[in-house]
């Protein structure tokens, strides 16, 4: 499903070459790209407290995620916006008894995708603890501009900080981008591109 973001991508919004930074060729500096790029997006999702990779585009599969009923019938998923969603299924088994997972038709439910909400009506399970059980695609269709700016925006500002400190091309990503420039290079602009997209409460129901 690819990145965020490309090397060739960094290399033309931060206006930094492979010399610049002391490597031998392009091929060597891409590699450290590719690296850092990784980082970039690790720091991000962390950041947006999402699974990694959340925001690649066609978004991430969930199999089978496991919800408490609730007596309104409204389930709250983990994740969102939605994609699509694959199947719900329902706990038919009383309490204790062997599960008896039974796959509801969609007539049963409808779905509001950006929020992540899930309303079950004209079906219950035959128990109210952990008796749904979704399966989904949540993320976004393509990297969301604003996430692959702030990828952009981060990276070159590691770039930026390692030219100033002229230490590469020694410099490794796990030895500095991680420990001595992400707190740096982790700025207040990056932040405001991702604040719409940071998840302030992620656990299950």
């Amino acid at each position: 499903m690819g990145n965020y973001i490309s090397a060739s991508d960094v290399q033309s919004y931060s206006q930094i070459s492979y010399a610049d930074l002391g490597f031998s060729s392009d091929t060597e500096f891409d590699n450290f790209l590719n690296s850092l790029i990784t980082q970039v997006e690790a720091v991000i999702d962390k950041y947006c407290n999402v699974p990694s990779g959340f925001f690649k585009a066609g978004g991430l599969s969930f199999s089978q995620e496991v919800y408490d009923w609730t007596e309104d019938g409204v389930i709250y998923l983990k994740h969102r916006p939605v994609i699509s969603l694959s199947s719900v299924e329902l706990d038919m088994a009383g309490l204790n008894q062997t599960a008896d997972w039974t796959v509801i038709d969609s007539k049963y439910y409808y779905l509001y995708p950006n929020r992540g909400v899930l309303k079950i009506i004209g079906k219950t399970p035959g128990h109210v603890e952990r008796s749904v059980r979704v399966t989904y695609t949540a993320g976004y269709s393509a990297v969301p501009d604003e996430i692959k700016l702030a990828a952009l925006n981060y990276a070159s500002n590691i770039l930026h900080v390692i030219l100033q400190r002229k230490i590469a091309p020694v410099v490794r990503v796990d030895e500095f981008a991680v420990r001595v420039a992400y707190g740096e290079a982790f700025t207040g602009e990056v932040k405001a591109l991702l604040a719409s997209y940071r998840r302030r409460f992620v656990a299950l129901r």
